[in-house]
């Protein structure tokens, strides 16, 4: 059977066919902006690299706010030309969703932070909780649209766990040693479906 396509456009233009060739491998591009982030943190910063301090606070530190900036939205901007580019032309895609929940984090990494101002606070936790949210519910809706059970299955687990994670990050105690690795284990989590994805979404090339 021939494969369609949810685009209905009738052709690509230079540009268009150069981002449609590199929205193939923008999931890896994504994952690969936010390693670099935590590989800068340690390098200019390694003395608060000792699993207290969450991700957040080196858009505290001068040394690692500008990676902590580039480096998202790098990736927000980078997911989204994945799935809106490349998924969403093999699957069904709450784009919208996706879309607002990438806004969310792109602007948590431009957002001034400062833990000890209560209002840069809550606003700087409400995005990226907000954003996360938004992110689950969509990874949930394309898992149940999915058709193919594989994919469904992995995509479901991948949410379970990544929240699963995200929530010991959320009640472990200040002091804790483990506050960085849960909060980067909920990420690697879903930076490892990515992986997956890119993969297997390029290998089955099937429409849902």
């Amino acid at each position: 059977m021939k494969e369609q396509k949810f685009s209905n456009a009738p052709s690509l233009t230079g540009s268009q066919a150069r981002l449609e060739s590199f929205a193939k491998y923008a999931g890896l591009a994504t994952v690969a902006a936010e390693w670099s982030a935590l590989l800068i943190y340690y390098l200019r910063a390694p003395s608060y690299f000792d699993g207290r301090h969450p991700i957040s606070f080196f858009a505290t530190l001068n040394e690692t706010r500008w990676a902590f900036i580039a480096c998202y939205v790098l990736a927000a901007i980078f997911y989204w030309i994945f799935t809106r580019h490349h998924l969403a032309r093999y699957y069904r895609m709450p784009l919208k969703i996706f879309g607002i929940s990438l806004a969310l984090f792109a602007a948590t990494g431009i957002f001034p932070y400062d833990p000890q101002n209560t209002v840069s606070f809550v606003i700087h936790t409400s995005m990226a909780l907000s954003s996360s949210f938004l992110f689950a519910v969509g990874m949930y809706i394309f898992a149940k649209h999915a058709h193919d059970k594989l994919l469904s299955n992995v995509t479901l687990t991948a949410v379970v766990l990544s929240i699963g994670l995200l929530v010991a990050f959320m009640v472990s105690p200040a002091e804790s040693h483990f506050i960085l690795a849960f909060e980067v284990g909920s990420w690697f989590v879903i930076q490892l479906w990515v992986i997956w994805v890119s993969f297997y979404a390029h290998r089955r090339k099937r429409i849902e």
